[in-house]
């Protein structure tokens, strides 16, 4: 006589979950040794992008290291530097299992150029992958905070009831970096935009980043002589050629990257992850493929 055996459902969906759980590490381990061969793949890209300066730069993919310079500056929301560019992030924990979710992205920048010892290099921030420290960092518990940060949180329709991460990078005025981006033509005033820059702001103009100093101002309480005491000395706009013939940006599908690292410091962090990714993605992978046969066996 054949006799049927019944599986608690309680059993059945741990054990289904479990089999699920394996998939998605297999998947996982594939995913990452895919991941490893493409950052390896940037690594040399790297180090084979020949280095240039400003007045030697030749269109194309070129690396530039200098300093970070601008004809005005804007006051980041978080850390209240004198900045160039900043992105201001906010994540919130809310409901029973407190996941963290982004609640808020501000990005601005005014125009944005590259410095060296040869000249002024004019850089479109659009699409930008920005690798620099944060300037700002705090966890912040419901009804923590000072007036600028719950202004900031307020600004993006955040909740205080919750606790709140935030996170602010931002590039400053002789800021030394290293930019591995595309030298293009400068597309015309009124010229048709790929698809990625429209989806991205452009840099402010000089009323607009006026009226966002005024609104830090207010929101910061400086007076009149700390504000003098932090604004970093204007330099003559008419040394910046805000319309030049070529500018450094994103290419159709080469990285676009500004860090404060140096190119060996990239280039061996690139290395580095890809020597991980590339050997324990298939560990992973091997590991959950046995255990998901050993539990159907």
């Amino acid at each position: 006589m054949n006799h049927v055996v019944l599986i608690d459902p309680v059993t059945l969906l741990i054990r289904l979950a479990i089999l699920a759980l394996l998939a998605a590490g297999m998947l996982a381990g594939c995913y990452l040794f895919v991941h490893g061969f493409a950052l390896l793949q940037r690594k040399r890209l790297i180090l084979n992008t020949p280095r240039s300066t400003v007045r030697g730069a030749a269109i194309g993919l070129v690396e530039v290291s200098g300093q970070a310079a601008a004809p005005y500056t804007l006051i980041s929301p978080l850390s209240q530097a004198d900045c160039v560019y900043y992105r201001a992030l906010a994540w919130q924990a809310s409901g029973e299992q407190k996941r963290w979710r982004k609640v808020a992205d501000e990005k601005l920048y005014a125009p944005f150029f590259i410095e060296d010892e040869t000249g002024l290099l004019l850089v479109d921030l659009r699409a930008v992958q920005v690798e620099v420290p944060p300037a700002f960092a705090e966890d912040l518990l419901p009804g923590d905070g000072l007036e600028y940060m719950r202004h900031f949180l307020n600004r993006h329709g955040v909740s205080e009831e919750f606790p709140v991460k935030l996170e602010e990078r931002c590039i400053c005025p002789g800021d030394k970096l290293f930019v591995l981006g595309t030298l293009q033509e400068n597309p015309k005033e009124g010229a048709e935009l790929t698809s990625w820059r429209q989806a991205e702001p452009a840099p402010v103009s000089e009323e607009a980043a006026d009226l966002q100093r005024q609104g830090a101002i207010e929101a910061l309480h400086l007076s009149a002589e700390e504000l003098a005491n932090r604004r970093p000395p204007r330099r003559d706009p008419g040394s910046f050629d805000l319309h030049p013939p070529a500018v450094l940006g994103k290419g159709p599908h080469d990285p676009f990257i500004i860090s404060s690292r140096s190119q060996r410091e990239v280039a061996l962090d690139l290395a580095r992850q890809s020597v991980l990714y590339i050997w324990s993605g298939p560990v992973l992978a091997l590991v959950c493929l046995w255990i998901f046969i050993s539990r159907l066996a």
